[in-house]
């Protein structure tokens, strides 16, 4: 019996629709617009075929207002058709609004509320078991840095919870080749840290492969201007050696100097302080020259000693072993 009045209500539906909404009568228009066609064609002829000059302007002016006055009597009187045709299907639709589309618009709104709320919730229950499985795969691989957002699955109703499953296993599946991969790299901990960030074996080796060859041009620069500098101030420090040599030899061999008073003693000292000195010396398998007088060279020497000392600082600071050691070694 169920059946039979559901096959029933659902035969009669469109036939109840059909006498419901009905047009008694089509609108009649009663037009003579092919009359009148020839005369307008007329119209628009004699007034194309006049001679726009300066003598006929006025004629043409006028010519063009009596066309325009002609065509818009005409579209006033079609308004007045259109309105008077519309009329009744403005007053229908307004009642049909009422009757029917208030009634079945909210009734529609608040149906697909609840077949969201349902679909929600059996969204959620599925999105619940697939995070659980993503769960323990990641434990039992031993990745659990890894999350569940990383894989960008989108639960749908229409994706199986079987489909949404494989891709879990897919993504940790690769997630530990990967790891296995770098595992077995010399610099492992380097390419792991930056494989958690990007989650791209490519990517995280390229990147420590950069890193490394920059940081190893910045210290081999470093290293070449710390040796140079060395370089400098050791060859500075022989210059002022070889000067001191110099000037403490004894001008004659096997000859006293001869005795002085004090006055004397102190004039000749300042003499030697002034004095322009050569010293010729030899480093690094090159040869220096150098010229100034002893109190400049004496300065220098004071001067190298300081930056000496600022290298071993620094070099101390970084972490480079350094130790003084003598030309004999």
């Amino acid at each position: 019996m169920e059946k039979e009045l559901t096959a029933a209500v659902t035969t009669q539906e469109p036939m109840l629709a059909d006498r419901l909404i009905v047009v008694q009568q089509l609108p009649v228009i009663k037009e003579q617009l092919h009359s009148i066609k020839a005369q307008a064609q007329a119209s628009v002829a004699e007034a194309l075929a006049l001679v726009c000059t300066e003598e006929t302007l006025k004629v043409v002016k006028e010519q063009r207002a009596k066309l325009n006055r002609d065509r818009k009597d005409l579209d006033a009187r079609r308004m007045v058709v259109k309105n008077q045709i519309m009329q009744p299907f403005e007053d229908f639709d307004k009642v049909y609004k009422e009757c029917v589309t208030d009634v079945y618009g909210p009734a529609d709104e608040a149906l697909k509320g609840k077949i969201a709320d349902v679909e929600a919730g059996l969204k959620a229950d599925k999105e619940k078991k697939v995070v659980a499985y993503f769960d323990e795969l990641v434990k039992a691989n031993g990745v659990e840095w890894v999350s569940y957002e990383d894989i960008g699955i989108a639960v749908t109703m229409t994706a199986s919870l079987k489909s949404l499953k494989n891709k879990v296993k897919e993504y940790v599946d690769r997630v530990v080749a990967d790891v296995n991969c770098i595992n077995g790299m010399e610099n492992a901990p380097e390419v792991m840290a930056e494989y958690k960030q990007c989650r791209n074996l490519a990517v995280a080796i390229n990147s420590v492969s950069q890193r490394k060859d920059r940081v190893a041009r910045e210290e081999a620069e470093r290293k070449q201007r710390l040796e140079a500098q060395l370089r400098a101030q050791e060859a500075e420090s022989a210059v002022l050696d070889a000067v001191e040599e110099e000037l403490a030899a004894p001008r004659v061999m096997g000859t006293e100097p001869p005795v002085m008073d004090e006055q004397e003693a102190e004039e000749t000292q300042q003499e030697s302080k002034e004095q322009i000195m050569t010293a010729k010396f030899a480093f690094m398998g090159r040869t220096f020259q150098c010229h100034g007088t002893l109190t400049q060279l004496r300065e220098l020497k004071s001067f190298v000693n300081e930056k000496i000392d600022e290298i071993q600082k620094h070099m101390d600071s970084v972490g480079i072993e350094n130790e003084e050691v003598s030309d004999n070694g």
